[in-house]
């Protein structure tokens, strides 16, 4: 049975043990360049002001009934031309061009150079004159979240970031802004830890598998090291630390020192796929449809945008985006700066939401709950946090009076529900991001104790798999 664990750890060695190493080396690099992907802000900040005098032809409400969308935003398509989006669940339906009161069903080349100009310049940018490229995939938009935008088109800029931006064909979004050095250290970043080559990543169902089952081997592969391991320190020739010598010195010592780690971080990253949905959590939808109360009624929508040459919005605003809040419908702008403000539809008054405001919101979103306990936060907690992308703060939190405990966490301006943590979020929290990112106290969160830390056991668990690499390369020469 020994020599069986020792023939198994060897060649499950040999097999995976420069992966093992490569996700090492590439895990400190995403510890500080992220795969690029566009949140809120970075959209917000691509944007141009609105500018809606001469405005507008509004679609009927026949047209909107076609759709149950959740909200409609206004923005800028591009400098001269203001557009209505129907979206559900932050997907856009349709795109409605206010001066032609007509709907977009597509985005031509010259409508998208205006597009990525207006958005280059809100960024202090400079479009290249090369005519955009046609892309239906990359190695950045390989993900399925894009399918709705495919093809773009990709306009490069004159700066010295080399900054790319890619323009939807269907909606006109700028859907992704990505920077030469992210694109340089993402391949030697996420693209290794993620196992992400387009090659793979594009067929969503097999690149699961391949991670799953990989990361699963690692998993013994790093057990059957721990076992043998402490067994050898237990067997050691008398006066000596350990029966090995040279690099299988080195090795077991690492792997003594750090193998519980190295098998922490594997075992974490094979729970980050959620294998056959041992960690799949019930979503938010129901929360999200209890907050509004009801769908967008149309009639209201028109109502509300007849008079948008009238609305009182600030210069540096960029959209307007209209939602049922507890069945009222209300009006949020934002600017370029992510600053938010809440309107009244019905009056165009401003509309703040108080803390208890939020409170009731909160219970009307839980109406099974009787009690909830509230707290304005303006730093994170164990499950709103920032890592890489910064999460938005102040944000309301609200924890549900029951057996699980379910936390929720609101927009203060807004009241739109931010992130959901049930039981099964919660264990994702602590199984894979605490256990992979070392972040179990809140001290460990803070920089640059995190990275010191974090970075210390990287570089013990790299030599543990590096000299791993270079035993089973030797083995397999001898």
């Amino acid at each position: 049975m020994i020599r069986l664990l020792f023939l198994l750890h060897r060649y499950l060695g040999i097999a995976l043990g420069f992966l093992l190493l490569l996700w090492c080396l590439s895990g400190a690099v995403m510890m500080y360049v992220h795969y690029p992907e566009m949140d809120n802000g970075e959209r917000l900040r691509t944007l141009v002001p609105l500018d809606l005098q001469e405005c507008c032809i509004l679609p009927g409400a026949s047209v909107m009934a076609q759709f149950s969308m959740d909200a409609v935003v206004v923005e800028m398509l591009d400098q001269a031309t203001p557009v209505l989006r129907f979206q559900e669940s932050g997907f856009t339906l349709m795109t409605w061009d206010l001066r032609r009161g007509v709907p977009l069903r597509g985005i031509e080349m010259q409508t998208a150079n205006g597009i990525a100009g207006g958005a280059a310049r809100a960024s202090g940018l400079m479009l290249e004159e090369t005519p955009p490229e046609i892309v239906v995939s990359d190695q950045w938009t390989v993900s399925g979240s894009y399918n709705s935008h495919r093809p773009f088109y990709l306009f490069n800029t004159l700066d010295k970031s080399r900054t790319e931006l890619y323009v939807s064909s269907r909606t006109g979004e700028v859907v992704l802004v990505t920077t030469g050095s992210e694109r340089f250290w993402n391949y030697f970043g996420a693209v290794v830890h993620w196992l992400y080559p387009t090659v793979l990543r594009q067929h969503p169902i097999l690149w699961s598998q391949v991670v799953i089952w990989l990361s699963l081997a690692g998993v013994f592969l790093t057990l059957t090291g721990l076992y043998v391991g402490v067994r050898q320190l237990r067997h050691r020739p008398e006066g000596r630390s350990s029966p090995y010598a040279g690099v299988t010195l080195w090795h077991h010592y690492t792997g003594l020192l750090s193998g519980v780690m190295a098998l922490l971080w594997v075992g974490s990253g094979f729970l980050s796929m959620n294998p056959w949905g041992l960690l799949e959590g019930e979503g938010s939808a129901t929360e999200a449809r209890a907050l509004q109360g009801r769908g967008l009624d149309p009639s209201d929508v028109f109502g509300a945008l007849r008079r948008l040459p009238d609305f009182p919005f600030q210069p540096s605003t960029v959209r307007l985006e209209l939602y049922n809040t507890a069945g009222s419908l209300v009006i949020a702008t934002s600017s370029a700066d992510g600053a938010s403000a809440r309107f009244d539809a019905a009056t165009y008054l401003p509309s703040p939401l108080s803390e208890d405001d939020l409170r009731r919101l909160a219970l009307t979103m839980l109406p099974e709950v009787s009690t909830v306990q509230t707290t304005m936060l303006e730093t994170g907690d164990a499950y709103y946090y920032e890592h890489h992308a910064t999460p938005e703060f102040p944000v309301f939190r609200a924890i549900a009076d029951d057996d699980e405990q379910r936390r929720y966490y609101l927009d203060p301006v807004t009241g739109q529900l931010l992130a959901k943590v049930d039981n099964e979020a919660k264990l994702y929290r602590w199984l894979f991001a605490g256990m992979h990112r070392a972040d179990f106290i809140p001290i460990l969160r803070e920089r640059p104790l995190w990275d010191i830390v974090v970075l210390l056991m990287l570089a013990v668990v790299t030599v543990l798999c590096g000299t791993g690499t270079y035993l089973g390369f030797r083995h397999l020469k001898s």
